[in-house]
């Protein structure tokens, strides 16, 4: 059996909002980031921590160009919903199909006013699954 694909996907209030509404996010298909396998391929001896961390920088990063508040979702997705664009970011895939509450294992807030275009790292605060309802309420 084949492991689950850790997810990093830029979020919306709006998506928390439907999130818990419905348990899922809207849509059935998502942009995201993640470890690709060109990116283990490229980058054999780095920690897996570290490439798993710049996946997360990347979704960061789109998150602040599309909206006001840095606003990330992790999720464990299966192998065969995640796909690998033949170009492009090296982290970026698309998830084909709904990314369900159960998925989600955590949360990340950047600060307000960090839009991700500094030369620095995103500071992201982060929030287990169960604290969605916290998020949404630092959201406003």
């Amino acid at each position: 059996m084949k492991t689950m694909v850790r997810v990093y996907l830029p979020v919306t209030p709006a998506d928390l909002e439907a999130l818990s509404e419905t348990n899922r996010l809207p849509g059935e298909r998502q942009d995201a980031y993640a470890v690709t396998e060109k990116v283990r391929r490229d980058q054999p001896t780095e920690d897996p921590e570290v490439l798993e961390f710049g996946a997360l920088q990347d979704a960061a990063m789109a998150s602040g160009a599309s909206s006001d508040r840095i606003l990330v979702a992790a999720a464990d997705m299966h192998p065969g919903v995640v796909r690998e664009p033949d170009e492009g970011i090296e982290t970026a895939v698309s998830v084909e199909g709904i990314v369900e509450l159960q998925r989600v294992v955590s949360l990340h807030l950047g600060d307000p006013g960090d839009d991700g275009t500094g030369d620095d790292d995103v500071e992201l605060s982060w929030y287990d699954v169960t604290e969605l309802d916290q998020v949404r309420a630092e959201l406003g």
